[in-house]
């Protein structure tokens, strides 16, 4: 994920209250944190279209087809129902969400005042699942300020590309290296503080085109259904 900008990181104050007037997102521009490893040459992503039939889940929390999945974490909420499809959330239940997408006052010294992504709440520690089949583009197993441990994983829905970021994971949880191919499903990593961060919390964002961020919360709820 190279590019010409400075890397805008979007953290969340949990108590924060987020401004509703959410519309369009700014295009997503990063630079490469030190330390980072990035996928040499074009992108590479594995189809997760809503027509492709889910692969089966071994995970003994899980059923397979398009069943509601279960999970355990510190905290829930009914923010979300999640499904054993093609696409899902990133934790198998509904969990608290501190800070939406859009424009917001920002957080810590450095945040961003539009929030590129969604802070979700399970409890620090708690495990990450991928969205969606896929292919490791950019990824950082240590702790170098900004996005902190991360790391975006690109997928093929629908025919085009959709990149998803999953930041500020705890050091040491990283499962995954640039190039690895990712299942539905599979642990990313554990949710942290690391990275411009005021609290544990997964920052998630959804790119269409692998640049562009749009609003995770509407893009997954259309797509997550049983």
């Amino acid at each position: 994920m190279a590019a010409s900008a400075a890397l805008a990181v979007s953290v969340s104050l949990p108590a924060l209250a987020v401004d509703p007037r959410a519309n369009s997102a700014a295009p997503f521009a990063a630079a490469t944190p030190a330390g980072a490893e990035v996928l040499a040459g074009s992108a590479q992503h594995a189809s997760a279209g809503t027509d492709v039939v889910a692969p089966p889940l071994t995970d003994e929390s899980y059923t397979t087809g398009r069943a509601r999945t279960t999970g355990w974490y510190a905290q829930t909420a009914s923010t979300f129902v999640n499904y054993s499809g093609p696409i899902q959330w990133p934790f198998r239940v509904g969990v608290p969400i501190s800070s939406d997408f859009g424009p917001r006052v920002a957080p810590c010294a450095g945040c961003s005042t539009y929030h590129k992504g969604l802070d979700m709440n399970p409890g620090d520690r708690s495990p990450i699942q991928a969205i969606a089949a896929g292919v490791v583009r950019e990824a950082s197993a240590v702790d170098n300020g900004g996005l902190g441990v991360y790391a975006v994983i690109d997928h093929t829905v629908g025919g085009e590309l959709v990149s998803s970021v999953y930041a500020h994971m705890a050091e040491g949880s990283l499962e995954f290296a640039v190039g690895d191919e990712v299942a539905v499903g599979d642990q990313v990593g554990l949710v942290g503080n690391t990275g411009q961060s005021t609290g544990p919390h997964l920052h998630l964002e959804i790119l269409e085109g692998g640049t562009r961020p749009v609003d995770p919360y509407d893009w997954l709820s259309e797509r997550v259904a049983p």
